[in-house]
């Protein structure tokens, strides 16, 4: 057992130090995905297909690159291991065939696949973004100024709709840059319920989920950023420091997957402008590693698993048995299971899945879980709630 586990070790390391010495290199593999057609749906089954195949031509490019001799029974320990870690990505791919055999839908792909940091490859970002959904961003960034008493929000100042700030401006130009999709600001200020509660400075991780889902955002940045005057640096010249903390939120399940703190200085002669410069350049920081920390989530994801809440309500305990062990061994792409919580008739998990909310739902309906049937209620990108009836 000892030996395994430094042979794993041993190969692990090697492999990671082979990865970090060819980032930048790139693979062309075939692979193949399968989904099943549920109610006639072929376009979702092909979309689930091609998920499938470009996950399993990262995994490939993987096994290239480990050498032959390591092709053991650690191989699956040492793939799960280092998708979790790296960054693999598909560059381009191209579908070279499609089958279907009965209910089962196939899809084939030649991919280019490169294991590295994510630059600046635009398309292998769309397609990261692709793969992820396209998830939709909102900001909601406090900011205050100098000279100012009050911070401006996202939807004004003292309730007054205004335009965004600064940071909200800068964090915008970064991302969509990159192919990012946002939530129009007018648009969802207009939409969103702001009560007294919500115009703080701090909003917690439950009210950007809140404000989030009623503008309909996958993921809420919220923050504050403040600009401070340090005095006079000689010629009439205003120096002004400013700081950034902001927080990625996902809205369906309340997972923080990345966060920031920057600081940023400027001189001008007013110190209002010194201000202005000086949140722009932390902004430009803070939205820089945001986007990278959330590319590593989605990237990790895409390439390996993704935690899936899932609420089940309507079920005994004898039920909620029967349903671990059909999601444990009958369900394909699932991991590991965490139980969070059993109360009356309603359930609580986690899973790790290597496929999505949407495939994991529509393999759900197939299963025969004898007593009673599962039925789905919601489905966000990663998370499920679910209801059961008996039979």
């Amino acid at each position: 057992m000892i030996r395994a586990t430094k042979f794993y070790l041993m190969v692990l390391l090697l492999f990671l130090s082979v990865l970090e010495a060819s980032a930048q290199e790139t693979r062309t593999v075939t692979a193949e995905g399968v989904a099943a057609i549920q109610q006639g749906a072929i376009d979702t089954a092909r979309d689930a297909a091609l998920e499938d195949a470009q996950k399993r031509a990262v995994e490939q490019a993987i096994g290239i690159m480990i050498d032959s001799q390591t092709q053991v029974e650690n191989y699956q320990l040492i793939s799960d291991k280092i998708l979790s870690q790296t960054k693999g990505y598909i560059s381009r791919y191209n579908v070279t065939g499609e089958s279907q055999e009965g209910q089962i839908l196939r899809v084939r792909i030649t991919a280019d696949v490169a294991i590295g940091k994510l630059n600046d490859d635009l398309s292998a970002i769309g397609i990261l973004l692709g793969q992820m959904h396209k998830p939709r961003t909102m900001i909601m960034i406090a900011e205050q100024n100098i000279g100012h008493d009050w911070y401006a929000w996202w939807w004004g100042y003292h309730g007054e709709q205004t335009d965004m700030g600064v940071v909200e401006n800068t964090f915008m130009d970064v991302f969509t840059q990159k192919g990012f999709e946002f939530i129009d600001h007018a648009t969802a200020a207009k939409e969103i319920k702001v009560t007294a509660a919500y115009k703080v400075q701090d909003l917690t991780v439950e009210q950007a989920r809140t404000l989030g889902n009623q503008a309909d955002a996958e993921v809420v940045i919220v923050g504050k950023a403040l600009a401070k005057l340090y005095g006079d640096v000689g010629g009439g010249m205003k120096s002004v420091q400013a700081d950034i903390s902001a927080k990625a939120v996902r809205t369906d399940t309340g997972q923080v997957i990345a966060t920031t703190v920057t600081h940023g200085a400027a001189v001008h002669i007013t110190d209002t402008t010194a201000g202005i410069e000086a949140l722009k350049k932390a902004s430009a920081q803070a939205a820089e590693q945001m986007m990278e920390k959330i590319l590593a989530v989605y990237s990790r994801e895409a390439g390996g698993t993704r935690p899936i809440s899932i609420t089940i309500t309507g079920l005994n305990k004898t039920q909620f048995v029967k349903f671990k062990d059909v999601l444990k061994n009958q369900v394909r792409g699932i991991k590991d299971l965490h139980e969070r919580s059993f109360t009356g008739t309603t359930a609580r998990i986690s899973v790790d899945s290597k496929v999505s909310a949407q495939t994991l739902s529509d393999d759900l309906l197939l299963k025969d879980f004898s007593t009673f049937t599962v039925e789905v209620v919601t489905s966000t990108p990663n998370s499920l709630e679910l209801k059961v009836t008996p039979k």
